[in-house]
């Protein structure tokens, strides 16, 4: 019997210590570096001086927080946006039309406010110092963006738009940042100041309810049914992040979060561990079942929840067996009704371009938060970054859409601005892990070259890239350059010659396409000068629910013509260079100072060429018809004004009417301050740009037509952003000088808008004449005298027609020039053809439409053709050449 007794015992004690220990937690922190790290990241901070740089910045902006918090520790807790009054700390919200109706409940303690509507508003949160602390009503005090006057307002709860979480994030962050400094140095001031804000958070959220919405206006019950774009605390799913810095806070204060317990976990028998890892798996196990397994909200899903996943402790501590090792796999390996895992991420990502299938804004966010999540993973011993190729790819098919400058171009939904260099941080990173010399060195050369031309500051890392950001090897200093890049998918090709600001030529030419972020925005195009884009696509809306967003996101806010076309699949007719057929970019070059694509879409058709004509000028030629008798011509361009004058450079007097008469669009009716002028002669427009020095022009020629009516016009802000325009021209609340070219009643593919375009800074314009060579329906040709050189350019619709455009020239193809310097014979160009002949000088096809050039260089002769042709030279015999390229004649 007493053995017995004792035999349970032991099993009893056995059993308990069994369950004790398999409730162990492990160690933290270890989500982004452990404790043994420490000593490393120190030496790092002292050797690397942007390391010790942005560790020092973090240091100065919380100090004083953290300082304050010591005398007054209700000062920061106070700011955060809850339902802090006594009976309206509500457990259960409501949502109607996709915003906050009402909230029913009352916790033991204040909650977390729930944002005030999904929409955007214009306004943004005054300084922290200026908030109403313990705000009942919620209602928040606000600046406008796009207005002049910068009056704080009281913005009512229900239209705060983003307020509410922005403000919450913006504290939330703190915490985040002062437990990284306590995580570094051990003060103690930095873990209470984190703690506060970390107990009032997680237990502001543990006694909420994920919203219910009755009319399934966000597509969902709400709760925690499935389904809908909601997430546990926000109305979408992918801006439900402000778990992200929570669970770094926790991570970081682990030991003392611990030690310290809210008072509050007593009442409730709960541990830190308990309340914590319940709002946390909250988060995940409604971020997997709302908004979708596709684009970009897919992606974004997962980089709010991997954290909360990485924090949570091992299977066997829970007794629903649900922990760390349970959640992973969601991510690295499987995918559901509602979401898709890592091998369809990489799936939709497009094998020939590498480019993610949305806006730039948008696919370009994708690769990053791929790389950033892999790292985090990789820290817990799961590796999804090898055996990825597509990975690398996809960051480096980026460097494609970026111009001179390193700003994203602008089309679609997106704001434009530099790219985010994390991806080739996260690159370095990993490959210096695994010692991957040669990846770290192509990572290192791109983020050199970015901190180079000031897109990149590595003195203003964030504390995870102190973290995981290595030191810069030994690389080159030159990014990859091609001369052009076309993605099918996004309709868009963009074509380069040069690529420093101050002397490339770039043009981005590109169809519309609805959906994936993409826009209604006809045939559209964009040119540069400086590396800037000067002839820019808008993007000035504050969101998709603002009263412009249509003018923006359409067809009115791009360069193009209306009525007509506006999505649909586009033909490319000729381009050079032109991009293989497997991939991004272009591998070889036909002219050093020619590019130009032709593109067709439904009635419209059109040919943008850029020709350079010295190391430090250049233009570009735009050739658009449109199969209809009724046409305006839409082109925006940066400036503070525009003039107009006849060719000969005689004022044009434009008169103010009341309207544009017709309209094609309902967007429309954001042109303001319509000016009018009947003209149908030849006409120059300048547009100047004042607050850079020294002072930077556009000039357009276009050549005249019967039936012409031009209008001045104000339109809408061409962006909100500060450093994407220079002398931040045009950004709200300025309008931007826009110029619309109607042509009534006569059919404009046999009457084509034809317009050359230059940007130069004062005192340096090359263009001396421009005129209209020869009379034809299917033939646009032009005469461009410069300061030292002149081309005729010759863009027809029917390559099989030989023209004559002048008595020494014969053409027959789709795009053609042939250029003198200094009066001498400079070179030939056939873009897609079967003969060019100037003079004595003769470039035919053998078999087939060619692109080719003959030119001459330091009294040498070169040609390149991508097909067999004859070439004749001054007065010597007609010769047969293989294809090749920059191939010296003998």
């Amino acid at each position: 019997m007493r053995f017995s007794i004792l035999l349970i015992l032991v099993i009893t004690f056995c059993f308990n210590t069994v369950t004790v220990q398999s409730q162990q937690a492990t160690e933290h922190p270890r989500l982004f570096a452990k404790t043994s790290d420490r000593a490393a990241l120190k030496q790092k901070i002292e050797t690397e001086n942007w390391a010790k740089a942005s560790f020092n910045a973090l240091i100065e902006e919380i100090t004083p927080y953290v300082n304050r918090h010591i005398t007054d520790p209700e000062w920061i807790v106070s700011r955060l946006a809850m339902y802090w009054k006594d009976g309206e700390r509500y457990t259960q919200c409501y949502i109607k039309g996709q915003d906050w109706d009402y909230g029913e409940g009352n916790a033991p303690m204040p909650t977390v406010r729930l944002p005030g509507m999904r929409k955007w508003n214009d306004y943004v949160n005054v300084p922290l110092e200026d908030r109403i602390p313990y705000n009942e009503s919620g209602d928040m005090l606000g600046i406008s963006r796009s207005k002049a006057d910068k009056t704080p307002m009281k913005i009512p709860y229900k239209e705060t738009g983003h307020m509410i979480r922005a403000n919450n994030m913006e504290i939330l962050k703190l915490a985040e940042k002062s437990a990284f400094a306590y995580y570094m140095t051990q003060n103690e001031k930095y873990a209470k100041f984190s703690a506060d804000i970390y107990w009032t958070w997680i237990l502001g959220t543990y006694y909420m309810n994920p919203p219910l919405d009755p009319e399934q206006s966000t597509k969902g019950p709400g709760g925690y049914e499935p389904g809908g774009i909601m997430g546990y605390y926000d109305y979408e799913v992918i801006h439900d992040d402000r778990q992200i810095p929570m669970a770094a806070t926790y991570d970081f204060l682990y030991d003392y979060l611990k030690a310290n317990p809210h008072k509050h976990l007593k009442e409730i028998n709960k541990t830190t561990v308990d309340v914590s890892s319940e709002v946390f798996k909250r988060f995940i196990e409604i971020g997997l079942v709302r908004g979708g397994k596709k684009g970009n909200w897919n992606v974004n899903r997962y980089k709010n929840i991997i954290g909360s996943m990485l924090v949570l402790e091992s299977n066997d501590f829970y007794d629903d067996g649900k922990g760390r090792e349970y959640y992973i796999p969601f991510y690295t390996e499987k995918s559901g009704e509602h979401y898709a895992g890592l091998p369809e991420i990489m799936a939709n990502y497009d094998t020939e371009t590498g480019l993610w299938p949305e806006s730039p804004g948008y696919a370009s966010g994708m690769i990053p938060t791929v790389l950033e999540m892999g790292l985090q993973l990789y820290k817990s011993g799961v590796n999804t970054l090898a055996g990825n190729p597509i990975i690398e790819k996809a960051a480096l098919a980026n460097l494609g859409w970026l111009d001179a400058r390193g700003n994203l171009v602008v089309f679609g939904d997106m704001r434009g601005g530099a790219f985010n260099m994390s991806a080739f941080e996260s690159l370095l990173t990993y490959s210096t892990w695994k010692g991957d010399t040669q990846t770290a060195k192509t990572m290192a050369t791109v983020i050199k070259k970015n901190i180079e031309n000031g897109q990149y500051d590595r003195n203003k890392s964030n504390w995870q890239d102190i973290i995981f950001n290595q030191a810069l090897p030994e690389s080159g200093s030159e990014l990859p350059y091609h001369r052009s890049a076309y993605s099918k998918f996004h309709r868009h090709m963009i074509l380069r010659n040069g690529n420093d600001e101050d002397n490339g030529l770039m043009f981005t030419l590109y169809g519309g396409r609805y959906q994936s972020h993409l826009a209604e925005n006809g045939l559209a195009m964009q040119f540069y000068g400086k590396g800037w884009a000067l002839a820019p696509d808008a993007s000035a809306y504050e969101s998709y629910w603002s009263p412009d967003a249509g003018y923006h996101r359409g067809i009115t806010g791009s360069n193009t013509i209306v009525p007509g076309y506006k999505k649909g699949e586009i033909t490319i007719n000729a381009m050079d260079p032109k991009t293989v057929e497997d991939g991004f970019y272009n591998t070889e070059i036909t002219s050093e100072q020619v590019s130009f694509a032709d593109v067709s879409a439904d009635e419209k058709r059109r040919v943008v060429a850029m020709i350079r004509t010295s190391e430090t000028t250049g233009y570009y030629v735009d050739v658009f018809r449109s199969d209809q008798d009724n046409n305006d011509y839409i082109h925006h361009n940066l400036g503070h004004h525009v003039r107009l004058a006849s060719a000969e450079q005689k004022p044009l007097e434009v008169k103010s009417v009341n309207d544009l008469g017709t309209e094609y669009d309902k967007n429309y009716s954001f042109f303001k301050n319509q000016r009018k002028i009947k003209y149908t002669s030849d006409f120059n427009a300048t547009w100047d740009i004042n607050t850079v020095s020294p002072e930077l022009h556009v000039n357009m020629w276009m050549q005249g037509q019967d039936n012409r009516e031009l209008y001045v016009v104000d339109a809408p802000a061409t962006t909100l952003r500060e450093d994407i325009t220079p002398g931040q021209i045009n950004k709200s609340p300025q309008t931007t000088p826009t110029l619309i070219v109607r042509q009534n009643g006569i059919n404009a593919k046999s009457h084509p808008f034809v317009s050359v375009f230059e940007s130069y800074e004062t005192g340096q314009k090359s263009i001396q004449n421009i005129s209209k060579v020869g009379q034809f329906v299917d033939l646009a040709a032009l005469k461009i005298e410069s300061k030292n050189s002149t081309q005729i350019i010759c863009s027809a619709i029917d390559s099989n027609k030989a023209f004559k455009p002048t008595k020494e020239m014969i053409f027959k193809g789709i795009f053609g020039v042939a250029s003198e310097k200094d009066g001498t014979f400079e070179y030939l160009y056939l873009g897609k053809g079967s003969q060019i002949q100037f003079g004595d000088y003769k470039i035919e096809a053998i078999k087939g439409a060619v692109t080719a050039t003959v030119s001459v260089k330091n009294g040498k002769y070169f040609y390149s053709s991508d097909k067999p042709i004859s070439i004749q030279l001054k007065k010597g015999k007609v010769k047969t050449y293989p294809a090749g390229y920059n191939i010296e004649i003998k």
